[in-house]
């Protein structure tokens, strides 16, 4: 039996047991793990440091999704041309935010008149009563 793991009925030939007693035993045996066990390729992470990543990610990844359906809502309530303009600026359609001048050229209106645009699109959002709901999440992500 050595450099591998005995089957059940070889454990149980060798005890004088029936299988389904030594399965009955070995179901009853807790399987614990040290969170202080080295793992990874370099064994230089303890198993707890990434129970603790998995775990703020997770709620990370909760936050971010519900910031954005919030963000959706707010933006709802802006003119298409308001939410096309905020939507470029700050990067939620492509993750890259974009100047004045090319948001004019996208969309065929003047730097100023982008500039003008974006100003009246932050005014009414920062009234809306999502504004402060929104502020929240950020500060649970920091």
């Amino acid at each position: 039996m050595r450099g591998r793991t005995a089957t059940v009925e070889e454990i149980a030939q060798e005890l004088a047991l029936t299988p389904e007693a030594v399965r009955e035993l070995l179901m009853t045996v807790p399987r614990s793990v040290s969170l202080e066990i080295k793992v990874g390729k370099e064994k230089d992470t303890e198993l707890l440091d990434l129970l603790e990543i998995e775990a703020v990610s997770s709620e990370n990844h909760f936050v971010y999704e519900s910031l954005q359906r919030d963000i959706r809502e707010l933006l709802a309530d802006l003119t298409t041309r308001e939410r096309q303009v905020i939507e470029l600026r700050y990067g939620f359609l492509d993750g890259k935010s974009h100047s004045l001048a090319d948001i004019g050229r996208t969309l065929e209106l003047s730097r100023e008149r982008v500039r003008q645009i974006e100003l009246k699109a932050l005014q009414k959002l920062r009234q809306s009563q999502l504004h402060n709901h929104i502020r929240d999440y950020f500060e649970a992500l920091s």
